[in-house]
C-alpha cells in the first residue's frame, strides 16, 4: 500500500470518528438541557449537570481547535453555567485573603459565543484582579441584561492597587503588561480584547491608582425563541440523520414546537420520504449511508429549487465549503444545540 493511500485511509477513518463524536455531543448537550428543565433549580443535581455540559462543550472546542484553523464554533451560552465552571476552577486556587462574589440580574439572557474562549477571558480577568490585591480584598463579578436587552453586560471589579492613568491607554496594546516578569501573564489583555471583538462585543476599563479596577464587557444576546410560534399551522420538516438518538430526540423536540416531523435514517430513506411527504423544509446530515447529504440535496434540487435546506455536518471538513449549485440555505456544524436549530428553522419558514 502506498503512503498516499495510507494517508487517505487514515484521514477517512479520522473523519468518520470525528463525525461520530460530534453526533454523540449533539445528543448529549441537548439531553442535558432537557434534563435540567425537569429538575428543581435548587437541586444538588444541577451542579453535576452543569459540569457535564461544561466538559462536553470544552471537549468539542478542543477537538475543533486541534483539527482546523477555521472559525471557532459558537453556541448559545448561559452565563450561570459558565460561572459554575469558573467557580470550580477558582475554588481553592485564589488566595484566602480574597473574596470572589457573584451578582446576577433577573432573567439573564444567553449569549452566542465560543465557550472555551469566553471562559478563558473571564477567568483571566479574575486572576488579574486577584494579583492586583496585595492585602485583603474583594472581586465582584456581576452580569445583567442591557436596558434594550440586546446585550449582556459583564463587570469584573476589584479593590486592588489600580492602574495609573498613564498606563491605562496602553493596557490593551499587544505585549504590554503592568506585571513584573516573574508573574504569569495569562493570555494577555490584547488577546482578551481581540476575543471579545471577535464576538461582536466591547470591553472597557475604569481604573484609578490605589482605587481599584473594573472591566466592563458587553456581548450580544442570543435570539430568543417563541414557543407559541407555528401553533396554529403545522409545517412539515424532513429530518435526515444516521444517528438514531438524534432522530428521536429532535423529532420529539420539534413536535413539541408544533412541527410535523418526518425522520429518515439515511439518504435513500430521506429521498423516498421526501417524494411522499413534500415537506416545507429539509434538515440533512452531510455524512449518511447509501446516499450522502450532498447527493440527496442534488437529487431534490433538480425538481425543487426553492425548498429551504439546512445542511449539518460533524466531520472535520470545513463547514464553509462552497456549494453554490445546491443552493443550501444554512450550514450548521455539529454539535448543534436545539435552540440554534430552531432559531434557524423559524428564520427560514417565517
Amino acid at each position: 500500500m502506498s503512503k498516499s493511500q495510507n494517508k487517505l485511509i487514515n484521514f477517512s477513518t479520522l473523519n468518520q470518528a470525528i463525525h461520530d463524536l460530534n453526533n454523540i455531543f449533539t445528543s448529549s448537550i441537548n439531553s442535558i438541557d432537557i434534563l435540567e428543565k425537569t429538575i428543581s433549580p435548587k437541586s444538588n443535581t444541577t451542579k453535576l449537570i452543569s459540569t457535564i455540559r461544561t466538559n462536553s462543550l470544552r471537549a468539542v472546542d478542543i477537538i475543533n481547535n486541534l483539527l482546523t484553523n477555521k472559525a471557532k464554533q459558537k453556541n448559545n451560552i448561559s452565563i450561570h453555567n459558565l460561572v459554575a465552571d469558573i467557580k470550580l476552577t477558582t475554588k481553592g486556587t485564589l488566595p484566602k485573603n480574597i473574596k470572589l462574589q457573584f451578582r446576577f440580574g433577573k432573567n439573564l439572557n444567553k449569549i452566542f459565543a465560543n465557550y472555551t474562549d469566553l471562559y478563558r477571558v473571564l477567568l483571566n480577568l479574575i486572576v488579574n484582579a486577584s494579583e492586583s490585591i496585595s492585602d485583603k480584598g474583594t472581586i465582584i463579578f456581576s452580569a445583567k441584561n442591557s436596558r434594550k436587552k440586546d446585550s449582556v453586560l459583564i463587570s469584573i471589579k476589584d479593590n486592588g492597587i489600580g492602574i495609573p492613568s498613564k498606563k491605562i491607554k496602553h493596557i490593551f496594546d499587544e505585549g504590554y503588561s503592568t506585571k513584573n516578569k516573574t508573574t504569569n501573564s495569562g493570555i494577555g489583555l490584547a488577546i482578551v480584547k481581540n476575543i471579545i471583538e471577535e464576538h461582536n462585543g466591547n470591553i472597557e476599563i475604569i481604573s484609578k491608582y490605589r482605587s481599584g479596577t473594573e472591566f466592563i464587557i458587553s456581548l450580544p444576546t442570543s435570539r430568543k425563541i417563541d414557543k407559541k410560534k407555528n401553533k396554529d399551522e403545522l409545517q412539515t420538516i424532513l429530518l435526515a440523520d444516521d444517528d438514531q438518538v438524534i432522530l428521536e430526540l429532535f423529532s420529539d423536540l420539534l413536535a413539541s414546537y408544533h412541527y410535523k416531523v418526518i425522520a429518515a435514517k439515511d439518504g435513500r430513506d430521506a429521498f423516498d420520504k421526501y417524494n411522499k411527504a413534500k415537506p416545507d423544509l429539509v434538515i440533512v446530515d452531510k455524512m449518511m449511508p447509501k446516499i450522502n447529504g450532498l447527493e440527496f440535496i442534488e437529487m431534490i434540487r433538480k425538481n425543487n429549487s426553492t425548498i429551504p435546506i439546512i445542511l449539518t455536518t460533524g466531520s472535520q471538513e470545513a463547514i464553509d465549503d462552497d456549494y453554490p449549485k445546491l443552493s443550501i440555505n444554512e450550514k450548521i456544524k455539529k454539535p448543534w444545540s436545539f435552540e440554534d436549530m430552531l432559531d434557524c428553522i423559524q428564520n427560514l419558514l417565517g
